[in-house]
C-alpha cells in the first residue's frame, strides 16, 4: 500500500493540471493552450450543462471577451469563462 501512496504522491507533484472554471463550474485541464472549441468539450466532457454551438467568452474585470472556437487561449489556474446559448445577448 505505501507503494501506492508514493505513486500518487509523485503523480500530484507532476502534476500540471490547470483548473478554470466554466460557467462557475470547475473544468480541469492538461494542456496550457487550447481552443475556445476544446473549453467547451472539455466543459461538457466534464459535466456542465453547455452544448458546442454555445458561444464561449472569457470574462475580464467585469467584462466579457469573445472566444471563437479556433481562438488559441493561454490558460491560467481560476481563469473565468462564461458559454452561454447563441440566442443569449446577456
Amino acid at each position: 500500500m505505501g507503494n501506492l501512496n508514493y505513486m500518487q504522491n509523485e503523480k500530484e507533484k507532476n502534476d500540471k493540471t490547470i483548473t478554470v472554471n466554466v460557467n462557475n463550474n470547475p473544468v480541469a485541464f492538461t494542456e496550457h493552450k487550447v481552443a475556445g472549441l476544446q473549453i467547451k468539450e472539455a466543459a461538457i466532457n466534464q459535466g456542465v450543462a453547455i452544448q458546442l454551438d454555445f458561444n464561449l467568452f472569457e470574462v475580464k474585470g467585469g467584462k466579457l471577451d469573445p472566444v471563437p472556437d479556433d481562438k488559441i487561449v493561454s490558460l491560467h489556474k481560476g481563469q473565468e469563462f462564461r458559454a452561454v446559448t447563441p440566442d443569449d445577448n446577456s
